[in-house]
């Protein structure tokens, strides 16, 4: 029987193997452009793109921080990394259930342990401050917020400043626990406890202050900004009572590395507070 031409172009594939690989190039290149796109109009609208948007956020490390040693205390600096300080395992914080570690890189959440006792635990943004405030208001009938436990990789130094001078105010101690990580602009919220508490190992870091991707205005202005903050940073700093030549190491700095204060800095830089 007799059987109908075979149509040859029928079967032919759709796309050659360059084309699909100019294919798959060109939506990589459309993902890329979208995203710029995105922060662009963060810029000139002033809006703020969640943290949790996969390709804004810091690529996840590998490696945890090691602890400082003399003349060895710059480290990389990742809001999503974790400290390994020895045996004692993954630090544990007061009212927070399960892997802290996991919070670090999220917007700052606050968690009460009763007793007075609070956590703060994740990245400071805009607005963390006035959240801070807040959350402490809620916490008035129930016997206020006396301790105050810090976990966090830093972030809005205004808002840092802001929460700072807010825990002063309300005669509020602060702790960074056993494995805790107190980076970037954390430090100066630790410096408003009226008492302040370390305890070893825990890792208390800075680096140099950066205008933010979503400020407008020329490279002079910005300089102009991250100066006059880092002037209020110390300043802050001498009314806590924290020697200011601890920002001198924030300074010099760079801002995608991290200065750890060894157990004796902490000690002279006054840091500590009984």
């Amino acid at each position: 029987m007799a059987h109908a031409p075979v149509d040859e172009e029928e079967y032919k594939p759709k796309f050659s193997g360059e084309e699909m690989v100019l294919t798959l190039l060109f939506g990589v290149l459309l993902a890329g452009v979208l995203g710029v796109l995105l922060i662009d109009y963060r810029t000139l609208t002033g809006q703020k793109v969640p943290l949790d948007i996969p390709f804004l956020r810091p690529s996840e490390t590998s490696s945890p921080i090691q602890p400082a040693r003399k003349d060895d205390q710059v480290r990389r600096y990742s809001p999503q990394t974790t400290v390994d300080f020895g045996p004692g395992g993954r630090v544990s914080l007061p009212g927070v259930p399960g892997r802290a570690d996991g919070l670090l890189s999220g917007t700052m959440t606050f968690h009460s342990a009763g007793k007075g006792i609070v956590t703060a635990v994740g990245f400071i943004e805009a607005g963390t401050a006035i959240r801070f405030e807040e959350f402490v208001a809620s916490q008035e009938e129930l016997g206020g917020v006396k301790t105050l436990y810090l976990h966090s990789p830093g972030g809005s130094v205004r808002d840092a400043i802001e929460m700072s001078r807010f825990i002063r105010e309300r005669r509020m101690n602060t702790v960074i626990t056993k494995h805790g990580y107190c980076a970037s602009s954390c430090p100066l919220v630790f410096s408003g406890g009226v008492k302040r508490t370390i305890t070893k190992p825990a890792a208390l870091g800075v680096h140099q202050i950066f205008t933010s991707d979503s400020a407008i205005g020329t490279l002079q202005q910005g300089i102009a900004n991250a100066q006059a903050i880092s002037a209020e940073a110390q300043q802050l700093l001498v009314q806590m009572g924290v020697d200011p030549k601890a920002w001198i190491e924030a300074m010099a700095t760079p801002k995608d590395k991290l200065y750890l204060f060894t157990d004796k800095e902490i000690r002279d830089l006054n840091w500590i507070v009984k």
